[in-house]
């Protein structure tokens, strides 16, 4: 009955939370960035259109007249809805089933085929989500040419739909996901006693990883593919785009108010959110606990002596153990080199600003010898401008070049920012609140897993960064606050799963220990916490740098750009403030039509070396944050000798003679 309790509760956090997210917009209309009487005025219009029946209605154009409509609430659950969210599920089940096969082949293969599969699928997961969509379609128009069958339908018009090609495209990056997530489970449970005891009785490897293997795998697989679902939902809103299907997305641009939009994200939050409470409550899960023992222990923050004590340590260093950087110059490759890749190519962008002012050229009209137009923009590559030209005739080239800078420092920025936020909140989270607050805490992260974070940040974006007339506000103050919201927007996650990290290294008996004889929050954070947080500190700063940058790209097609854009009264683009990478991606619809890749290969080639780059960064930190921690365990038969002959000698001193 708690357990119920629990979950109506969460239910209820969660509606609430999707209501103030969708007043949000409210709050940054006009000339004030936080304009509080509209926002309570817009919560007050959607808690009365929830608690009216008869107001649960959707705005959309129709095509024909151009004029809105209004669409009852049951007619987008039984149309558009029930177009959009089969294609979500069949991929789910189609990435689920084709990883965990993949993931078996893997782990019974050896040698060069399972290295192979394994860089294989890095390279594919350092691909935006959106480019898979381009390489099936240029996949089927080979096959198209060479037979004269068309494979698959590539968009939705009119009352046809397309099922197959969304949901290939869109199971790609989640079943790279599930497999390297099933990969690692699986190599981690082979590690465990009853595997080798298994193994011992005569078993073979196939039978120990199906029969015994499998079952803990699957039950830790389902609790980590939240996040896996959390991406995934925010690809279909690309993927929605892209095959022209109006689904969720479409009808969330046609009714962009306040009401609208709690009734869209609450379409999406509420099935996920009843699939996982069931599961969990079968599943009998147990919530993460701190150890008993902070309850009772008010930890003093700071000790004069242990800040000297770290001071002296800190000065004193051999100075033997720090080699040169050359001499391991061959174990740090995987570091080097991508480092010198990312860093080349901000420093390129930063020296073409410095020499150039940022200067893009742009050519409308190429003519011939005797003066006659022999190309208009947008131009392919050629001599003069080696990527082309985008639409409008400015250089691809230079673009790229002016909006590197924007794109690196601002994913680091982001990053840093959600990883710094968390590891506060982590610890107020780990030390300072109690049960009841904690699971408030993971009831808001687990309910943000089932929102797509693209449509939460388009919604908070929209009303700062796309003007009509004149700006409100300054280009780096529209930065910094698209900065605090797509940092702000994951803080629940972040924060709850630090703070549960910590929880894990706060049960550790040494960690007990050293409080027991008076260790102070800094030395316990510093000595005990910090040096098993750090590799996941890493991946998950890097991880979130990959997030950031598959972020900017949905933002670029939905026509979000850093520093913002200008509507127009005359067409549909929007006019960028600055020249920026997701800016170049905004024309991927008309490229997926036209078939100009050339027009969105460069930006999206850019794109998967930094996120490749950035992943592999991640590896090398990991493994090298690793590496002291195994060499203790060499040595501990030779300190548990050493500690029982000196146990022995005050005991009994015979038994110390024949010990030596």
């Amino acid at each position: 009955m708690k357990k119920l309790l629990m979950v109506v509760l969460n239910l209820l956090f969660g509606f609430i939370g999707i209501v103030l997210i969708s007043s949000a917009p409210a709050l940054f209309k006009g000339a004030n960035f936080f304009d509080f009487h509209s926002y309570g005025a817009s919560l007050a219009e959607t808690f009365t259109a929830i608690a009216n029946p008869a107001e649960w209605v959707l705005t959309s154009d129709n095509l024909a007249t151009l004029e809105p409509v209004s669409i009852s609430f049951s007619q987008f659950l039984s149309g558009p809805y029930l177009y959009s969210m089969p294609i979500l599920l069949m991929s789910l089940v189609l990435s689920f089933i084709s990883a965990f096969l993949l993931a078996l082949f893997t782990l019974l293969s050896t040698g060069p085929i399972k290295r192979m599969l394994l860089r294989f699928s890095k390279i594919l997961q350092s691909f935006p989500d959106f480019s898979y969509v381009f390489l099936i379609q240029i996949i089927v128009l080979y096959f198209f040419a060479k037979i004269g069958f068309l494979l698959l339908n590539f968009y939705s018009l009119g009352d046809e739909r397309v099922y197959l090609a969304p949901v290939l495209c869109l199971s790609v990056l989640p079943t790279l996901l599930f497999y390297k997530l099933f990969v690692t489970l699986y190599e981690e449970e082979e590690k465990q006693l009853y595997v080798e005891l298994a193994r011992s009785k005569g078993l073979s490897r196939l039978e120990t990883i199906w029969k015994h293997c499998t079952p803990n795998v699957l039950k830790s697989v389902f609790y980590q593919s939240k996040s896996i679902v959390w991406l995934t939902l925010s690809s279909l809103v690309i993927i929605e785009y892209l095959f022209g299907i109006d689904g969720i997305l479409y009808y969330l641009q046609s009714d962009f108010s306040s009401k609208g939009i709690a009734f869209i994200l609450l379409a999406v939050f509420i099935p996920f959110f009843f699939m996982y409470a069931v599961v969990e409550l079968l599943l009998k899960k147990g919530a993460i606990e701190r150890n008993a023992l902070f309850e009772k222990f008010n930890l003093h923050w700071f000790d004069s002596q242990e800040i000297q004590s770290s001071s002296r340590q800190f000065f004193t260093k051999d100075k033997k153990k720090s080699q040169p950087i050359a001499l391991h110059l061959k174990n740090r490759l995987n570091l080097i080199i991508p480092s010198a890749v990312v860093l080349g190519l901000l420093l390129a962008s930063l020296l073409y600003a410095a020499f150039t002012g940022d200067h893009v050229e742009q050519v409308n009209y190429i003519y011939n010898e005797e003066g006659g137009i022999e190309s208009s923009a947008p131009h392919p590559p050629s001599s003069f401008a080696i990527f082309g030209t985008d639409p409008y005739g400015y250089s691809i080239a230079q673009q790229l070049l002016v909006g590197l800078k924007y794109t690196i420092v601002l994913s680091l920025v982001i990053a840093t920012l959600r990883i710094f936020l968390g590891y506060v909140f982590g610890i107020l989270y780990a030390f300072f609140l109690n049960t009841k607050a904690r699971s408030l805490v993971n009831s808001l992260a687990d309910g943000m897993h089932f929102l797509p974070l693209t449509l939460l940040v388009f919604i908070l974006l929209v009303p700062v960064l796309i003007s009509s007339g004149e700006w409100h506000s300054t280009l780096w103050e529209r930065i910094t606050f698209q900065i605090l919201i797509m940092s702000a927007v994951v803080l629940p996650i972040t924060a709850s799963a630090i703070g549960n990290e910590m929880n894990e290294s706060l049960k550790k008996e040494f960690v007990v220990s050293s409080v027991l004889i008076g260790g102070s929050l800094s030395w316990i954070l510093a000595k005990h916490i910090q040096p098993q947080l750090w590799p996941k500190l890493v991946l998950m700063w890097v991880q979130h740098v990959v997030q950031v940058l598959q972020m900017f790209v949905h933002l670029g097609i939905l026509s979000i750009f850093v520093g913002g854009a200008f509507s127009q009264m005359d067409s549909p683009r929007l006019i960028p403030e600055i020249y920026e990478l997701s800016g170049m991606i905004a024309i991927s619809r008309e490229v997926f039509v036209t078939k100009q890749y050339w027009m969105i290969v460069p930006p999206f080639v850019i794109f998967m070396i930094l996120i490749y780059c950035f992943s592999t960064i991640a590896e090398h930190l990991i493994s090298q944050k690793e590496v002291p921690l195994k060499k203790p365990k060499s040595q501990k038969p030779q300190e548990n000798q050493s500690l029982a002959a000196s146990f022995t000698r005050v005991g009994n001193a015979k038994v110390s003679d024949d010990a030596n």
